[in-house]
């Protein structure tokens, strides 16, 4: 990918600069979560990986950031026989998710290479700072991140909002992502479950007290499928019931939906890119999240994109269809692909809404009687 002139790259904010002290491990490294995923080898599709199961370790990290700590996981395999190292793997969650969504990909994925599992800040283990959660900020964060991992060039895989930061990274880090695969992915398209759209707008989530954050995340993982076990859940309820997720949640939505649905789109800012990365796109054909034409409409505007559709498979293709989709990934971040383009005369579907002025808790509180 070519360099972005100056002029078309925002200047980074101070907020999220310091990403530079040396990372260091944490309780979460010894946790059997992290380092024995049995249940992953169970795939009949993965089978022929399962002899490495021994040889993979996944360390838990933080580094401090903007007064608080980020905290990723770190996979790591065997290299496979008589190749070298494989270019390293940033993968990128959704909305109200952690670190541990990865955990049914990420051993297949780390033979050979390093694979970095990041907790979004007001997600995971990681801090939740007062900061505006757009995706531009994230994507200034997860740069900066990225930076001070000392890695040059990389793969990227987003899911979700995940999806939309990764794309935005295209402009934050030109020519260093080389493979970028979007699961799920906003910023392909404008709608989105009415849920969220609703949450947009009202400001109910900047009024959520910890325990309904951690009572509506179990609940909302029940509803939401994913293959996630109980375990998982009891976690990622746990950790949303952090004080200050409530507010990094409302501020990441109102940052991107509005009741009209998503308000950034990947057109709104392929302008500013040089050459694309090769681009895979996977989506489960039972999204009630965000549809699946989505991923159908993205050949009308870009040539050269892999498309890929998983029967069943709802929301989380790398959990509801982890088996099908691991050999896809691989074979894409392997074997050479070809560069996507940008068909002529191509618009969003609706510009980029400007920043709202924060009338949401108000209406909130006018709407559930505290004032």
């Amino acid at each position: 990918m070519e360099s972005i002139s100056e002029a078309g790259v925002s200047p980074r904010s101070t907020a999220h600069a310091n990403l530079i002290s040396r990372p260091k491990p944490d309780a979460h490294a010894a946790s059997p979560m992290c380092r024995n995923r049995d249940e992953f080898w169970t795939g009949s599709a993965l089978r022929e990986t399962s002899v490495l199961h021994m040889s993979i370790t996944c360390l838990g990290n933080t580094r401090p950031f903007c007064g608080g700590d980020l905290h990723w996981e770190e996979w790591s395999g065997p290299r496979p026989h008589g190749g070298g190292e494989r270019r390293p793997l940033v993968l990128i969650h959704g909305l109200s998710d952690s670190c541990r969504t990865w955990n049914l990909v990420a051993p297949a994925l780390s033979a050979g290479r390093r694979v970095f599992a990041l907790d979004l800040p007001g997600h995971g283990r990681s801090a939740r700072p007062d900061a505006s959660y757009d995706v531009a900020w994230y994507a200034g964060v997860v740069a900066d991140w990225i930076s001070s991992l000392e890695i040059d060039e990389f793969d990227l895989i987003g899911h979700s909002l995940g999806g939309g930061i990764a794309m935005r990274l295209l402009l934050e880090l030109p020519g260093r992502v080389q493979r970028l695969a979007l699961l799920a992915t906003g910023g392909l398209g404008t709608e989105v479950a009415l849920p969220l759209r609703l949450a947009a707008v009202s400001g109910f989530l900047d009024l959520a007290a910890p325990l309904l954050m951690g009572m509506g995340t179990h609940a909302g993982m029940m509803m939401l499928g994913g293959n996630f076990n109980a375990s998982e859940r009891r976690h990622l309820a746990r950790v949303n019931a952090t004080p200050g997720t409530g507010r990094a949640l409302s501020r990441t939505l109102r940052g991107s939906v509005d009741l009209k649905g998503q308000v950034e789109h990947f057109l709104d800012h392929s302008h500013r890119l040089g050459d694309l990365p090769p681009l895979a796109i996977y989506w489960g054909d039972q999204d009630p999240v965000i549809p699946v034409r989505h991923a159908d409409e993205v050949v009308r505007y870009l040539e050269g994109v892999r498309v890929r559709r998983f029967t069943g498979a709802g929301h989380y293709p790398h959990r509801e269809a982890a088996t099908e989709l691991v050999p896809e990934l691989l074979r894409f971040l392997e074997e050479p692909q070809a560069t996507p383009r940008i068909r002529a005369n191509m618009r969003a579907p609706r510009r980029a809404a400007p920043a709202r002025p924060r009338m949401a808790i108000p209406l909130a509180r006018k709407l559930v009687g505290l004032v």
